[in-house]
């Protein structure tokens, strides 16, 4: 079992106790600091949060022991006794370290016995020997602590290569003062700290300030660096970075490393954001995005530390790059910095980030005194596992085009535009697209429906059944990406679903109720109730109310409450979804693996998980199928990519209007030999694809063969 493994086990055996202890009644200050705690690290969105407050405090525990035992080896501290916490008071009195404060998730573990740590703290003695304290106390956190809870603060540990490439390029004398912001285990810290004892013998610890909100980082980051130094004193803190100015740091410093935290702009409350976005605002003396993710504030708040001529690195996603928030960071760092190397991780090498599931990006900035025509930037995409020696070579400028783990391209940096999205600066393929048609001039792209209660507006046929409404007020439907594995939708895929009990019906053709009805299934505002009476206008006895009535009623019920939401309460009546005709293309538009273009051979229409698209001009079946051949190849894949944009979450997305903006071949422009033959490669596809035994691979291949021939007459 790896020392990881065996530390996580004992962790664990500990927690069990501590976890008992917090179930029962605590006082009550001691109750609300334990959910302060949960509400600051995310722990309250989890199922078991007490439980991971456990293992953070007997976590917690450990570390604090290891610090101990170190302080102890090079003869500071006396022998630990069995009295854990009286022995951390006065090693908190003897070193001054604040890592040894006492802080909530002691209180927590001294719930318990302290014979409960007795093997707790031996194990201290596995940790101190680690040959990456660092890197195996960041691990374990990960795997005490949920993602889901750890997205709150945006905590990821870095990628021990990814932190030695970033050190070596920062550190050129070993005499640098360095900041680490949002310092978690100090993974980058531990780096740079390694890299400046390989130029100086003994480098003062002091060198390297590290900032983070929690305290246990503190803890963590401390406990880290301790064990690779010597005996120096740390400057590690606690609090929010954007709160911090240069008097932290003693001044400003000579270089910023960071893996900031990722929390998405909703993670953040509207107080907060606002705070800092005007905070970020007046620093930078420009417009700032309210949509920016908290590690776009690191980047803008960084630049108050750092000397003229200073070195900035930061890990972040690369998804800035190409997103509408992102322009106003991509201007200051055009504005403010030499953009010296941006180096994406393929999106498809889950190795360096897996549990992040985001695409990589790591930037290598100098602090521009003043902006050249001269000045390169360099744009290297790894997509295989280059040594640090070659990707610090390509960072320098030592290497140029393509490699045999990726790509370097050079761009002057006064050519490069804030607007434009530089994911395309990574691709060593030029696509011409010149020939090619917009397809604004072919066709519409429109958003699918969207019902804002897909589980109340979307119905199983034994729902149809039990509430007796009529087909007469419903629309096929297809109700998402897995409804439609291939590349074409039929009666027989819609019968299918239908039988397997999924929903294929949208409660969709209300327009044609009586107006007597209407009246009676919309809320009364005179009176706020949303009581219904049964169909009066008609008055034929033999007229009764139809099915679709009681099931409108239905939505208006408290259990329900359809006709309340958003999308709802602005139309008119609020059952009246979005009027869509079906379209004879439907596509995917947010995925990993591309784009796919799907033939609709049913009157269904798509609802907003999916983007429809309409013929304008006149197109016969078989123009129709090689316009489809076209956009499900690699070619058309990788044109749709350039024009979509990519999410943290390494997925690609387009929008309507940036498709209908996407190069398509023109089928009409085409020779009818060359129609009919990306007509029937379409057709084959589609027949592949319904093939378990069968790759579609070979028939894209083939249809890229042809689109080659026919792009470059």
């Amino acid at each position: 079992m790896s020392v990881s493994a065996t530390l996580q086990t004992t962790i664990d055996t500990a927690a069990n106790s501590i976890q008992q202890a917090l179930e029962d009644d605590l006082p009550q200050d001691l109750y609300n600091r334990v959910d302060e705690w949960c509400e600051q690290h995310g722990l309250n969105r989890l199922d078991t949060p007490l439980l991971i407050v456990a293992r953070q405090a007997a976590f917690n525990i450990l570390l604090k022991g290891t610090l101990y035992e170190h302080y102890h080896q090079r003869g500071i501290l006396p022998a630990l006794s069995s009295d854990v916490r009286d022995a951390f008071r006065d090693a908190h009195e003897t070193t001054g370290d604040a890592a040894f404060d006492e802080y909530i998730l002691d209180e927590v573990a001294w719930l318990v016995d302290q014979d409960t740590f007795a093997e707790l703290v031996e194990a201290r003695h596995r940790l101190i020997s680690s040959e990456n304290p660092a890197d195996e106390i960041g691990y374990i956190f990960e795997k005490l602590t949920p993602q889901e809870s750890r997205r709150k603060l945006g905590q990821f540990r870095t990628p021990t290569t990814i932190a030695e490439l970033m050190a070596e390029w920062l550190i050129t004398d070993g005499s640098e003062t360095v900041l680490d912001p949002g310092m978690g285990a100090c993974a980058l810290s531990a780096a740079v700290y390694q890299k400046k004892q390989q130029e100086i013998k003994e480098p003062p610890l002091s060198d390297i300030y590290g900032v983070d909100l929690s305290e246990l980082a503190l803890v963590m980051g401390a406990t880290s660096l301790n064990l690779l130094d010597h005996g120096h004193p740390h400057k590690l803190q606690i609090g929010d970075f954007l709160d911090f100015d240069s008097t932290n740091t003693d001044g400003m410093v000579d270089a910023v490393v960071s893996n900031p935290p990722y929390s998405r702009h909703h993670e953040l409350s509207e107080e907060y954001k606002s705070r800092v976005n005007s905070q970020a605002e007046r620093e930078v003396e420009r417009d700032v995005s309210a949509l920016s993710p908290m590690y776009a504030y690191f980047y803008y708040h960084a630049e108050e530390f750092l000397k003229p001529g200073g070195r900035l690195s930061f890990i972040t996603p690369s998804e800035f790059l190409e997103t509408s928030y992102g322009e106003s960071l991509k201007q200051y760092l055009l504005d403010e910095f030499e953009i010296n190397a941006l180096v994406l991780f393929d999106r498809d090498d889950d190795s360096k980030f897996d549990e992040a599931m985001t695409t990589s990006l790591v930037s290598f900035l100098e602090k521009s005194n003043e902006t050249t025509d001269d000045m390169l930037s360099r744009f290297v995409r790894v997509d295989g596992d280059p040594s640090e020696q070659e990707l610090l070579a390509a960072v320098s400028g030592d290497v140029e085009g393509e490699t045999d783990w990726g790509f370097v391209n050079t761009v002057r940096q006064n050519e490069i535009e804030a607007a434009e999205k530089w994911t395309g600066f990574f691709d060593p393929v030029d696509i011409d697209t010149s020939e090619l048609t917009p397809l604004s001039e072919l066709g519409t792209v429109n958003r699918g429906i969207a019902t804002g209660k897909n589980s109340y507006f979307c119905l199983t046929q034994t729902e149809v059944d039990e509430w007796e409404i009529d087909e007469q007020y419903l629309s096929k439907i297809i109700r998402n990406s897995r409804s439609v594995p291939g590349y074409d939708y039929t009666n027989e895929d819609w019968q299918e679903e239908r039988n397997a009990g999924r929903e294929v019906w949208l409660l969709y053709h209300l327009t044609q109720l009586d107006p007597e009805i209407v009246k009676q299934v919309v809320p009364d505002d005179t009176a706020g109730t949303t009581t219904l009476t049964a169909y009066s206008g008609v008055e034929s006895e033999e007229k009764e109310t139809p099915g679709v009535v009681d099931y409108l009623q239905h939505g208006m019920s408290d259990e329900i409450e359809a006709h309340s939401g958003y999308l709802a309460r602005n139309r008119n009546p609020w059952f009246v979804v979005d009027r869509r005709d079906p379209p004879p293309i439907v596509l995917t538009y947010m995925s990993r693996g591309g784009t796919r273009f799907i033939r609709n051979e049913t009157t269904a229409r798509n609802l907003s998980n999916l983007h429809g698209m309409y013929i304008d001009v006149e197109m016969d079946e078989t123009q129709l199928n090689a316009l489809l051949a076209y956009l499900n190849s690699d070619f058309a894949s990788e044109v749709v990519r350039r024009s979509g944009r990519t999410y943290s979450s390494g997925m690609d997305k387009i929008e309507p209007n940036e498709m209908e903006g996407v190069p398509v071949l023109d089928p009409r422009d085409l020779d009818d030999q060359t129609v009919h033959t990306l007509a029937e490669l379409f057709d084959e596809l589609r027949a592949t694809a319904r093939d378990d035994s069968k790759s579609v691979t070979e028939v894209v291949s083939t249809i890229d063969d042809v689109l080659q021939k026919v792009l470059n007459k």
